[in-house]
């Protein structure tokens, strides 16, 4: 089922997020300044998801419906039955296929002129130039060594001035989540200015 994207479900579907994005809050940073050019802005931003599991799934679709348009999403992993009860994301009918694929195929048919690229890999088969491409990257990733890796990369992408300080537009912001059981952990790494996974 696809949805049709004409203008008036266009500025339906985002009045929830105007009504943040267009005005001023009590918890606002003295820097913001309410827009309509933000909701273009979030459009336009390239991000990445990694890990289509319970956590990724989750963050796919609320990229998606938060209005980010231009999203990869990275898993080298296949769905299988035990998947089926925390990722919504698929059915009986997906088990055997690629979770990035299934995922992505799954918001692009339900959430207008957003655009998700699947990559059925692993994350280091990709490198530095593939990564720079990112505004934004999310990890939902199981696997302290792949957080590990992501979060290294990241760190050997930033460059810095004459005065060894970092070149805040070669910072790539790292949303790092993760659970376990009842417990999990949500945070923002900004490289080179706050503590990192390592």
């Amino acid at each position: 089922m696809t949805i049709p994207d004409d203008d008036s479900t266009k500025r339906k579907r985002w009045t929830h997020l105007r009504r943040v994005l267009e005005r001023a809050g009590p918890y606002k940073d003295p820097n913001f300044e309410p827009s309509t050019e933000l909701l273009s802005a979030i459009e336009s931003v390239r991000i990445l998801i990694i890990g289509a599991g319970g956590l990724g799934c989750e963050l796919l679709k609320d990229m998606a419906l938060m209005g980010f348009c231009r999203i990869d999403i990275i898993d080298m992993d296949t769905i299988d039955l035990a998947n089926l009860n925390r990722q919504f994301l698929f059915t009986k009918a997906d088990i055997g296929k690629s979770k990035a694929e299934i995922a992505a195929k799954f918001i692009l048919n339900r959430i207008p002129n957003c655009n998700v690229t699947p990559h059925m890999n692993k994350i280091q088969d990709f490198d530095a130039s593939f990564y720079s491409q990112f505004r934004i990257i999310v990890c939902g990733l199981d696997s302290i060594v792949a957080r590990r890796w992501i979060n290294s990369m990241l760190v050997s992408m930033l460059q810095y001035d004459e005065n060894n300080q970092v070149v805040p537009t070669s910072i790539i912001p790292l949303i790092d989540g993760g659970t376990e059981g009842f417990k999990g952990n949500a945070r923002v790494i900004m490289h080179g200015y706050t503590s990192c996974i390592e």
